[in-house]
């Protein structure tokens, strides 16, 4: 059991191989600070490196939230991974942090090695990670526990027909958001408004090219909330309004781009059914210690769940730290707490 206090050997696992590896480089770099400021004795890892994969204080100083380049991405290797899992520093440390985001990391992969290593970590298990981060799989179950989700499609790579494309007008509306299944960060996703089956067509383009299966989600209209869960508890809602457009990587990433607001301005019933879905969803996948569930509001007050992020980002401009900072948990004892919860 650890106390507050107590020194802990940890593993920050951060960069990773997917195309949000520079804003898990970001997260990654807060929590090892915020970690050594509470005295424990923290490594940063990059599995991407494979055997090479402790970083310097300098390589983490030096991490920026560049979207990767394709060149970049098709540089690293899954085999990395395994190296990096393997290699001297995993005898040496009593539990792992990862913070990596998106595919070979936020999708059970990680966590199925670190189980097969024996290692101690913080955040979901291999299952509920690999659930959550199947988007068409999480809206699936979603319904069958009764919590509200927009409608949509799931579409391949060998569906991009054009009887299909006016398929999905008919059945979803021309008002729609097209997004990569196993993508987070906005990577890959579009937001349609009275959109032709040309536009479709190239946004499902867009979406595939970072995943195998692309969703088309109707999009509602309205106002966009997420919760952070942590433990057993939900967080303050947060109400995010992006400065023109849609919360994309670009409004995510950049200072003053985006307007939030903590606790939302909302009615206190809505507020508290938003808390309790969110509940919902996170225990309905399995999920544990913490995770970060996303929502439409509609006009008529209804949310509308779209994922929940078993990893969420741990930048300074990220949600789940400022609905922890609203709950009087400064990003220090935030993960302090993450700590203790994977110890228990």
């Amino acid at each position: 059991m650890h106390r507050s206090g107590d020194t802990v050997r940890i593993a920050v696992l951060l960069g990773g191989i997917s195309a949000e590896r520079n804003i898990s480089l970001l997260s990654g770099r807060n929590v090892v600070w915020a970690l050594r400021q509470r005295g424990h004795e923290v490594l940063a890892i990059d599995p991407a490196r494979g055997s090479q994969c402790l970083l310097s204080d300098e390589e983490l100083a030096a991490a920026d939230a560049a979207l990767p380049s394709q060149q970049e991405l098709e540089s690293f290797s899954r085999w990395a991974l395994v190296q990096a899992l393997d290699a001297p520093w995993t005898g040496t440390v009593e539990l792992v942090f990862p913070v990596l985001h998106g595919p070979y990391g936020e999708d059970g992969r990680v966590q199925a090695l670190l189980e097969l290593r024996g290692l101690r970590y913080v955040g979901s298990d291999m299952l509920a990670s690999a659930l959550a981060a199947d988007k068409h799989t999480s809206k699936l179950l979603f319904l069958a526990a009764g919590i509200p989700t927009p409608r949509w499609m799931a579409v391949t790579a060998q569906q991009l027909e054009e009887e299909l494309l006016e398929e999905l007008l008919d059945e979803l509306g021309t008002h729609l958001v097209v997004k990569p299944n196993d993508q987070g960060s906005s990577v890959g996703m579009s937001l349609l408004r009275n959109c032709t089956v040309e536009e479709l067509r190239e946004a499902l383009e867009l979406a595939l090219r970072y995943s195998a299966l692309a969703l088309v989600e109707r999009y509602i209209e309205g106002r966009e909330l997420t919760v952070g869960i942590l433990g057993e508890e939900a967080l303050p809602v947060v109400e995010i309004r992006p400065g023109s457009g849609f919360y994309d990587y670009e409004h995510k990433y950049t200072a003053g781009k985006t307007e939030y607001t903590c606790p939302a301005d909302l009615p206190p019933d809505i507020a508290e059914y938003a808390q309790n879905v969110a509940l919902s969803a996170h225990r309905i996948l399995g999920c544990r210690h913490f995770s970060r569930v996303d929502f439409r509001l509609d006009s008529d007050g209804q949310p509308f769940c779209l994922e929940v992020n078993t990893i969420p980002g741990m930048t300074p401009l990220s949600l789940f730290p400022r609905a922890a900072r609203a709950a009087g948990i400064e990003f220090d004892e935030l993960c302090e707490r993450l700590v203790s919860l994977a110890c228990q």
